[in-house]
């Protein structure tokens, strides 16, 4: 049966069954692409960077879509739009993101919300091997539109300077905003532009919650242990969050957590209910672990790097430089950083209307001994890698909240890698501008 959105799409492609897709025709919300040699756009030319660009801004300013590369459409004569009738899996080296991203970067405006997505095809599968590359464009908020491709293309595939266009998928095709249409655009923005309008004061940031991590830390004994702190709250607090206490509500989320391992690193404290504190809760895990959230819904939470948390395993390893109960596991980091996200980003942030803020925040990581993290998965015996030392003692960082729990981990370990002079592509469990769910299973 054939796919009949985007979520059903991306699921059928993460179980490897492409197969099932076939059928499913080219719309509003999808596009099919077959590749040649130079991949599915070739942006070695002007001609491929400007199809490239004008089909990613396209879908934005309509309501967002797929462009799904690794299938063949055709149109049938019972059909009103090609559907897709082949598998075309190809090899991933076809393919630089990075080529991909400058693209975007130079040719559009504004600077859209684009995933890059791989997916396998079935290895047991005699007829056919390889991956299937997919393009998520996110839809331009109404409020920001219309995007628009900054150069235009002659007849002979060569770029115009000094010309633009403003793409709109319109069914299956793309249409092009009418030039009658941009004038009214922006002699209506003129007029907005110079007409006397109220002061409206712009929101404020988020306010860092250090009170609530000095709370925290003193709750759970942690005054002299170096803790790395997670904090998220409401740029515009409402007052009390909404289903706090309701039987369905965030106290029952706080005590039965949907976690990736029954017994792995997470938030979740077997047999102990959150304690009502203050209009919120408090899960205390002394010495290892707790998590705070307040009234409105600002969450805190805070891990002790010591041995038997962060540090889990890694008093096993010396690297011949000091204590080894400094390293921190890279396994234990990434997968209570994604834990704090999927409770976070799943079951809070969406109680309240607006935006969010994140924020990590390490605390004496750098007080001798410092700890230390290490390229790479964690070492197995003998001892190897090169673990790199904290170069700081109060790591403060934040973000607008994505709501995407795989991106916000990502956001927080690109920032606490970064206190270790080490980047996020060092961790293994990343995939493009995520940490990978799949990939952190795969580790026993």
């Amino acid at each position: 049966m054939p796919a009949d959105s985007m979520a059903e799409l991306i699921s059928l492609l993460s179980v490897k069954s492409p197969y099932a897709i076939l059928g499913t025709p080219e719309s509003e919300w999808v596009d099919f692409k077959s590749v040649s040699p130079k991949g599915p756009y070739d942006l070695s030319t002007d001609k491929g960077k400007f199809e490239f660009a004008k089909d990613v801004t396209a879908f934005a300013n309509a309501g967002g879509g797929l462009i799904v590369c690794g299938f063949k459409a055709k149109k049938r004569q019972s059909e009103l739009y090609e559907v897709a009738e082949k598998v075309t899996p190809f090899e991933k080296k076809l393919v630089n993101t990075d080529s991909y991203k400058d693209v975007l970067t130079e040719y559009v405006r504004p600077l859209l919300g684009v995933k890059f997505l791989w997916f396998d095809h079935p290895a047991d599968d005699p007829e056919a091997a390889g991956h299937y590359f997919v393009i998520e464009v996110s839809a331009l908020p109404d409020s920001e539109r219309w995007a628009l491709v900054t150069r235009g293309l002659s007849e002979n595939g060569q770029f115009v300077k000094g010309s633009w266009t403003v793409p709109i998928r319109n069914g299956d095709s793309t249409a092009y905003l009418a030039p009658d249409e941009v004038y009214r655009l922006m002699n209506d923005g003129l007029r907005t532009r110079y007409a006397p309008a109220p002061a409206a004061a712009a929101p404020e940031p988020a306010a860092d919650r250090a009170k609530a991590r000095e709370d925290l830390r003193a709750t759970l004994g942690m005054e002299e242990t170096p803790v790395l702190f997670f904090q998220s709250a409401p740029d515009q607090p409402h007052g009390l969050l909404p289903g706090m206490y309701a039987d369905d509500g965030l106290r029952h989320r706080l005590s039965h957590q949907d976690t990736l391992r029954p017994s792995g690193f997470n938030w979740s404290l077997a047999h102990k209910r959150p304690e009502s504190r203050e209009g919120g809760f408090l899960l205390s895990g002394a010495p290892r672990r707790g998590l705070l959230i307040e009234a409105d819904g600002a969450v805190t939470a805070a891990a002790a790097a010591t041995p038997d948390m962060l540090g889990w395993g890694m008093e096993h390893y010396n690297d011949g430089s000091g204590p080894r109960s400094r390293r921190i596991s890279v396994f234990a980091l990434t997968e209570m950083t994604l834990e704090y996200f999927r409770l976070v980003d799943q079951y809070v942030l969406p109680l309240t209307d607006g935006a969010w803020t994140h924020r990590v925040v390490a605390s004496d990581f750098g007080r001798p001994p410092a700890r230390t993290l290490g390229p790479g998965d964690d070492p197995d015996f003998p001892f190897q890698g090169s673990p790199q030392p904290a170069t700081g003692n109060n790591w403060n960082y934040a973000w607008k909240a994505l709501g995407d729990p795989e991106r916000d981990a990502y956001e927080a370990l690109r920032h606490i890698y970064a206190l270790f002079g080490l980047d996020i592509s060092a961790n293994p469990f990343t995939d493009i501008d995520r940490i990978s769910t799949a990939k952190l299973l795969e580790k026993r």
